[in-house]
């Protein structure tokens, strides 16, 4: 699996990744003990409200993509007329995603790198409760985005409270979060 941020951590450059000023501005600390390969944390990440443009940056490999999480609709009842299960949690968030690739790399965009937090549930992904059976139109799919390409397309989620953080997190580290409220 290769994303943007995965790519940025363990290629061990010390450029870094830049990001949009936010409420939270992101940290990374490198680390080379020895001959061994550079290890680099990310200590923080830009927080936003939904319905934000976020801006992720590696420019010594030439990635660059902008991600617009919208604000969320609500649903207690199944997301089509015809098909699909009401939530298993309570309530299905969807969020509308615009992801642009402003770099010069193409960028796997998958969608087990977006994620949810919310009180009762804790960690939420596409996969969790009755989301892959809620009846919606359209999910994101795992793409390879070329340069200069934009993708659009909405991510579903099954939880017991309609407010929390939606993460943007390639490779299970979070490089940018927006918070929600119903």
């Amino acid at each position: 699996m290769i994303g943007l941020a995965v790519a940025a951590l363990s290629s061990g450059c010390k450029t870094g990744v830049t990001t949009t000023p936010g409420p939270t501005t992101t940290t990374f600390i490198t680390h080379t003990p020895g001959p061994q390969p550079t290890q680099t944390l990310v200590k923080g990440y830009p927080r936003y409200q939904a319905g934000r443009t976020a801006t992720i940056a590696v420019p010594s490999q030439g990635a660059s993509l902008t991600i617009k999480a919208g604000v969320p609709s609500v649903s207690r009842t199944r997301l089509s007329s015809g098909y699909g299960y009401p939530p298993a949690h309570g309530y299905y968030v969807t969020f509308p995603l615009v992801i642009n690739n402003t770099g010069h790399a193409s960028l796997l965009i998958e969608r087990l790198d977006f994620y949810v937090k919310t009180p009762g549930l804790g960690k939420v992904t596409t996969n969790d409760g009755n989301a892959p059976y809620s009846g919606s139109p359209q999910q994101l799919d795992s793409t390879l985005l070329a340069p200069g390409k934009k993708l659009s397309n909405n991510l579903t989620f099954d939880v017991s409270n309609p407010s929390g953080t939606f993460y943007y997190a390639p490779g299970g580290k979070p490089s940018i979060a927006w918070r929600f409220r119903a």
